[in-house]
C-alpha cells in the first residue's frame, strides 16, 4: 500500500540541498507534498509525482515570541549547569540589532530565565509554549489541513524555525508520526530545538551522541538515525560546477593568480569580518608585488544577512578583492544549455572549487572547504579598532568548537595579522600540512560518504512507516 508523507520546508537553502541531494527522487511506494514557505526554481523541477502546497499565514504574537526565546535562554543555563562543556551562555538569545523596546524585552527574559534554568522549569515553558502555539490561526489551519489529507508521515527539514512548529504540533496531535532533522552541526549546544519529533536523523555519529547527550529523557537511541546531510552532496555532483572559463568571465576574476576565498559571517557575529579582510588584502597586496607566485582574494559574503562594512574595503582593494556575488546573474552570463541545476548552489561550490584556502572568523564554511580538499584558516586575533560588541574569545568558545578538541590541526589559527605574510609565503607547505587531520575532522561530524544520504533517509522513511 502507497503511504503518504508530507514534507515540511521552511527555508530555502534547505530545500535547495535537498534537492541538490536527490531527496525527491522518492520510492514508487512513496507519495509526497511538499508543504513550503520557500522561493525557489528548485520548485519547478520536482518531480511530477509531488504536489507542493504552500503553508498557511504565520500569525504568532508577542507572548509566543517572548515564551520562544525565553525557553532557549533558561535551556542554555540549564546546559551550563548539567554539560561537562559550559560556555553555552555565549550564543546570545538576542536579535542583532535592539532598539529600546527590544532591550526591555530581552532584559526581562534573561533575568527571568534564572529562574527557569532547570528541568521541571524547562517543561513548565515549553508547556505554556506548545500550548499559546494551538491557540493560533497558523496552527488551527495546519491542523485541519492534516486531518483532511490525514497523511501517514511527516519529515521536517528544520527543527529550530518557528514556521516549523505549528505543522509538527498538529501532526503530533493527529498522531501523525514525525520525523525531524537536525539541519546543522552547530545546533544542538544552542538550545533553540522549537519542537518534539517521534524520530531525528542526524548527520553522523557525533551528533548522534550529542543529541542523547542534551536530550536523554525525550530521545531514546532507537529513535536517532544517522543519514547523512544533504548539505554537501552538491560537492560530489560535477554537474553544479559552473565552467571555470564562465565562472571568470561573470565575476572578472583574474587569471593565473591563486585564489583565497574570504567568507562572512553573519554580522550579528562577523562585525569585524571587514577588518579582517582588510588584513587578508594587504598581505597579499604586499605578498604579490615582490613574489613571482600571486593571490587574489575572493569575497563570498552571507548570502542571507550582507554586511555593509565590505563596501569600502572592496572599492579599496579592487585590485586584490573580488565580490563573489551568490546569486548568478543568468541575463548578462546565460549558463550552457545543459546546466539545469540550482545556479546558486553552484555558484557557492565553484567558488570554493577555484580556491586554494579559505578564510574567515569561526565560520562553518571552513567544513565545506575541508571536504573539498581545501585548507582552512580561522583569523584568531583581536583588532585594534574592532566594534566594541565584537569578543573574538567570545567567538571561538563557542561549544561547538569543541569538535576541535580531539582535531587541533583540522584549521589553522592565524593569530596575527602579521601571520597572514608568513602563510602566504608557505602556501604551498602548509597546504600540504595536516591533511589527514583535517580530513577525519570533516568525516567526525559529516557521515560518508557524502553522496549516500538520499538512500539512508529513503530507507529510514520506509521502515519506521511501515
Amino acid at each position: 500500500m502507497r503511504k503518504k508523507i508530507i514534507s515540511i520546508f521552511v527555508g530555502y537553502q534547505s530545500f535547495e540541498n535537498h534537492y541538490a541531494s536527490d531527496f525527491f527522487d522518492i520510492p514508487q511506494e512513496f507519495d509526497m507534498l511538499v508543504w513550503h514557505q520557500v522561493k525557489s526554481s528548485a520548485l519547478e523541477k520536482l518531480p511530477n509525482s509531488i504536489k507542493t502546497k504552500q503553508l498557511p499565514s504565520f500569525d504568532y504574537n508577542g507572548k509566543t515570541d517572548f515564551l520562544r526565546y525565553l525557553k532557549a535562554k533558561a535551556t542554555l543555563r540549564y546546559n551550563d549547569k548539567v554539560q561537562a562543556k559550559k560556555n553555552h551562555l555565549l550564543y546570545r538569545v538576542s536579535p542583532g540589532k535592539s532598539n529600546f523596546k527590544k532591550k526591555l524585552k530581552f532584559g526581562l527574559i534573561n533575568l527571568l530565565s534564572k529562574f527557569y534554568a532547570s528541568k521541571k522549569g524547562i517543561q513548565k515553558l515549553e508547556d505554556t509554549f506548545f500550548k499559546q502555539t494551538r491557540t493560533s490561526q497558523y496552527y488551527k489551519d495546519c491542523f485541519a489541513y492534516l486531518k483532511t489529507e490525514k497523511p501517514d508521515g511527516m519529515y521536517c527539514s528544520h527543527q529550530v524555525s518557528s514556521l516549523s512548529l505549528a505543522p509538527v504540533l498538529a501532526a503530533r496531535d493527529l498522531e501523525i508520526p514525525v520525523i525531524s532533522f537536525i539541519h546543522s552541526w552547530d545546533n544542538l549546544p544552542k538550545g533553540n530545538k522549537m519542537l518534539k519529533a517521534d524520530h531525528y536523523f542526524v548527520w553522523s555519529d557525533y551528533m548522534k551522541a550529542e543529541i542523547q547527550q542534551y536530550y536523554p529523557n525525550e530521545i531514546k537511541k532507537n529513535n536517532i538515525t544517522i543519514t547523512g546531510t544533504p548539505q554537501f552532496v552538491c560537492y560530489t555532483k560535477p554537474e553544479y560546477l559552473i565552467p571555470k572559463e564562465l565562472f571568470y568571465k561573470a565575476y572578472n576574476i583574474p587569471k593565473g593568480k591563486k585564489l583565497l576565498c574570504f567568507s562572512g559571517n553573519f554580522t550579528s557575529i562577523g562585525m569585524d569580518d571587514p577588518l579582517y579582510l582588510k588584513d587578508l588584502a594587504e598581505a597579499v597586496k604586499s605578498h604579490n608585488q615582490i613574489n613571482t607566485e600571486k593571490f587574489h582574494v575572493v569575497l563570498r559574503v552571507n548570502p542571507a544577512d550582507y554586511n555593509e562594512g565590505f563596501i569600502p574595503i572592496l572599492q579599496h582593494y579592487k585590485d586584490v578583492i573580488t565580490e563573489v556575488i551568490p546569486t548568478w546573474n543568468h541575463d548578462e552570463n546565460p549558463l550552457p544549455e545543459s546546466y539545469k541545476v540550482n545556479s546558486n548552489i553552484g555558484v557557492l561550490y565553484s567558488t570554493l572549487y577555484y580556491s586554494s584556502a579559505i578564510f574567515n572568523i569561526g565560520s562553518t564554511m571552513a567544513l565545506d572547504a575541508i571536504l573539498l580538499g581545501k585548507t582552512a584558516y580561522y583569523c584568531y586575533y583581536e583588532q585594534a579598532n574592532g566594534h566594541k560588541d565584537f569578543d573574538i574569545d567570545r567567538l571561538y568558545n563557542f561549544v561547538h568548537f569543541k569538535t576541535f578538541d580531539t582535531h587541533k590541526k583540522a584549521v589553522h589559527m592565524v593569530r596575527s595579522a602579521k601571520d597572514l605574510t608568513q602563510i602566504l609565503q608557505e602556501f604551498d607547505t602548509l597546504e600540504q600540512q595536516n591533511r589527514d587531520e583535517r580530513q577525519k575532522w570533516a568525516e567526525s561530524i559529516a557521515q560518508y560518504p557524502l553522496e549516500n544520504v538520499k538512500e539512508c533517509m529513503h530507507t529510514a522513511i520506509k521502515k519506521l512507516l511501515n
